[in-house]
């Protein structure tokens, strides 16, 4: 659910807490903050995509190979991306299912976004969207994604500057 008044975890440029924030303050003074991001990956080596709402602030229609968002003042980093799964998709994981990647400080947007990826075999149509955050899913090949994120960096979707990295180890790990 988007909540422009949020209050969320702020830091400072070296992950310290500091006092918790206003999203749209937060965003409009490019103050740093804590962010999750689940990648969701199956058996077939295919990565669960979203074209993420045009109600969205950033990145409105735009593609993103992960879920997640911003975390609130009071939330550690696994809890708060297991909560944005079950809101965003209806999707039950446990920190047990959640594989931690690396928490990536992101210049750009102010963030240190926790990376995690989740392996999940379920049924797309299961899939429960929350439209206010999410207009679709869709899965996507590992290699169809390098291609889009990291060879063409297509400006139809979101990159945050790991891709490539993650995407390897996906790729090398996608059946453990």
């Amino acid at each position: 659910m988007i909540i422009k008044k949020e209050l969320l975890f702020t830091v400072d440029e070296q992950n310290n807490p500091i006092e918790p924030m206003p999203r749209d303050i937060v965003h409009k003074n490019g103050i740093w903050h804590r962010t999750n991001q689940v990648w969701i990956i199956n058996d077939k080596k295919q990565i669960l995509c979203q074209r993420r709402s045009l109600l969205k602030d950033m990145n409105p229609g735009k593609w993103e190979a992960l879920f997640g968002g911003h975390i609130q003042a009071g939330q550690d980093y696994i809890d708060s991306a297991i909560i944005e799964l079950k809101e965003e998709l209806g999707i039950t994981a446990t920190k047990k299912e959640l594989h931690f990647f690396k928490v990536h400080k992101s210049f750009e947007h102010k963030e240190f976004e926790n990376i995690h990826y989740l392996l999940w075999n379920g049924n797309i149509q299961d899939i429960q969207l929350e439209e206010e955050e999410v207009d679709q899913v869709k899965w996507f090949e590992i290699d169809q994604l390098f291609d889009l994120l990291v060879k063409k960096k297509s400006k139809d979707w979101s990159s945050f500057g790991y891709e490539e990295e993650l995407l390897k180890k996906l790729q090398d790990n996608a059946s453990h």
